[in-house]
This record gives structure tokens, C-alpha cells and sequence, in this order.
């Protein structure tokens, strides 16, 4: 018959020691990964002509997508767009990111001639603070609610367990008491 290797470990600690293992190997891996990925892109040199590329891309990118567009189609970003007007305004960002203006200008340029209601980024100011605010403030409140119920289950589960204890001994003093009270009724039988 064959022993197991870890059988004289509990199954439960063997369960952890498997999960151990698959959390090392899987660091291992991933910081292989990490590893060869930085030195792939350190041996491939990129082109200034890309770099300025993705700029340009990244910077018209964020200009589409945080201003509405004035059609009065439907209140959609540039980029979700499909009219002739933010086709047209798509045209006139990109020829003026080519001028050598940068997003902040045209965004305000835009935004000072059509009205800050076409901002498709809600600014942090004003009751917009509390908008920001409120998931975190969700989340900490229902974080508290779940403390606190935890809390008191526990404290009753221990209150629970103090008087499960107290019982036992209350029954325990009246066996004794009965004991007592049966020896009692039996050294009067004799007596009398």
C-alpha cells in the first residue's frame, strides 16, 4: 500500500499548502511576463513620428469625447456623433491640434461659443462635489452597517454561549439539589 506525502497533514492544511503553491507559481509567472515585456520594449525603439502620432491621436481622442455635440440630434459626445455638424467639428479639432493648439484652448474656444451645457465632463465644483462624493460615502456607510452587524452578532453569539454555560451549571446545582433532597427523604424514611 502507498503512503500519501503529506498524510500526516490534515486535509484542510494540505488544501492551504495547494493554494500556496498555485499563488507562487502564478507570481512566478506573472513577474516573467512583466520581466520579458520590459525587455521587448526596451530593445524596440520607438520612432519620435509614432510618439507624436499617438499624441496627436490621445489629444483629439479626449477632445471628441468631452464635448457634446451642438447638432441637436440626440446630447452625444463628437465621437459618438454621426451627423455632418460633428463631422465638421471633428475636421475643424483636428486641423487646429495640427496648427499647434492644445486641447485646453479649443475646448474652452468651444465650449465659450456654444455654452458650457455641451461639456460632456462633469465639473468638480459646486453641488457637482457631492456627486463625486456620494459613492464613497455609500460605500463607508455600508462598510459601518456591515461592522456593526458583525459586531453585535458576535457579542450575542458570546452572550449565547455565557448563558448556554450558566444554564449548564443552574442544572447542574439543581441535580445536586435533587440529590440532596432525595438522601434527605430517604434518612427520614429510615428514621420515622
Amino acid at each position: 500500500m502507498e503512503t500519501a506525502r503529506f498524510e500526516h497533514i490534515p486535509k484542510s492544511s494540505r488544501f492551504v499548502i495547494l493554494k500556496w503553491m498555485w499563488a507562487a507559481l502564478l507570481f512566478i509567472a506573472c513577474s516573467l511576463i512583466v520581466t520579458a515585456d520590459a525587455q521587448v520594449e526596451e530593445s524596440s525603439g520607438t520612432e519620435p513620428e509614432n510618439v507624436i502620432d499617438a499624441t496627436f491621436a490621445s489629444n483629439l481622442k479626449e477632445l471628441l469625447t468631452t464635448v457634446y455635440c451642438y447638432c441637436g440630434c440626440v446630447r452625444e459626445t463628437i465621437e459618438m456623433c454621426r451627423c455632418a455638424t460633428a463631422g465638421r467639428i471633428e475636421n475643424n479639432f483636428r486641423d487646429r491640434l495640427l496648427a499647434g493648439e492644445t486641447v485646453e484652448q479649443i475646448r474652452t474656444d468651444y465650449l465659450d461659443t456654444y455654452g458650457p451645457q455641451y461639456y460632456a465632463v462633469m465639473p468638480v465644483e459646486g453641488i457637482n462635489l457631492l456627486a463625486y462624493a456620494m459613492p464613497i460615502i455609500i460605500l463607508a456607510l455600508i462598510g459601518g452597517i456591515i461592522f456593526v452587524v458583525l459586531r453585535r452578532s458576535t457579542g450575542s453569539m458570546q452572550n449565547t454561549a455565557a448563558a448556554g454555560a450558566h444554564e449548564a451549571s443552574a442544572s447542574e446545582v439543581s441535580n445536586e439539589t435533587v440529590k440532596q433532597v432525595a438522601a434527605e427523604l430517604e434518612r427520614y424514611k429510615r428514621e420515622s
